[in-house]
């Protein structure tokens, strides 16, 4: 899925939670973080074109180790060892990105190295894609206003 769907999911759920975030200086830029680090293999994507993600392009494929639940694991490991407080919405953004880009028809290897592949219907950038976009849009913006009113009310 594109880098604004990946976004607006995320933002779906953090304002679907926010109330039990404790610190929001913390928990927003993590969350965002996270939901856009696998992509970071292809050189297409939003944070992939940065020249200093191009010597892990040449060493990883898209869609291959970093879109799995192996590497998550890996690393949740270490930031449980040395950063606890983003361990949460870390592993929970970064599982999201899994989850959407296991809908696409390309899928992903939730185990990787194994064979095992999950994929779904959505064409990244297609119709269902573009519905999906909007879809948690007009969520987003539901929950904003919402919230905005019972502050104002």
């Amino acid at each position: 899925m594109f880098f604004k769907t990946h976004l607006v999911v995320a933002l779906f759920f953090v304002l679907l939670f926010f109330n039990y975030i404790t610190n929001p200086f913390i928990f927003l830029p993590v969350i965002f973080l996270a939901t856009i680090i696998p992509d970071i293999d292809s050189k297409f994507s939003k944070m992939g074109k940065k020249k200093i993600f191009r010597l892990l392009q040449f060493f990883a494929k898209h869609r291959g180790i970093m879109h799995s639940f192996t590497f998550l694991l890996v690393i949740s490991l270490l930031i449980f060892l040395s950063f606890r407080e983003i361990l949460l919405p870390f592993a929970f953004a970064y599982s999201l990105h899994l989850f959407l880009d296991a809908l696409t028809i390309r899928g992903i290897s939730p185990f990787y190295p194994l064979k095992l592949r999950i994929k779904g219907k959505i064409k990244t950038g297609g119709f269902l894609e573009t519905i999906f976009f909007i879809s948690f849009l007009l969520f987003d913006l539901f929950l904003i206003f919402s919230k905005i009113y019972l502050i104002v009310k």
